[in-house]
């Protein structure tokens, strides 16, 4: 048999999760939060010149292949 951690701790079976404050969301809340300041800081940099050439000719390719097809 399968040994439960946390045996006594109900579950929440509608989601899944421990119900109660015994569920420790804590360093779950923590990571998540250094998680989305670093991304936040990530997405808010500038798009490297090289990649808006490169988007630029895919555009372009593609309103070629759209020109085409009419």
């Amino acid at each position: 048999m399968a040994d439960r951690k946390n045996e006594d701790v109900p579950l929440d079976h509608a989601h899944g999760t421990t119900a109660g404050p015994t569920a420790d969301l804590g360093a779950n809340t923590a990571i998540g939060k250094k998680l989305k300041a670093y991304y936040d800081d990530f997405a808010s940099e500038p798009v490297p010149d090289r990649f808006l050439s490169l988007l630029d000719a895919l555009d372009a390719a593609e309103s070629a292949k759209r020109t085409e097809r009419s």
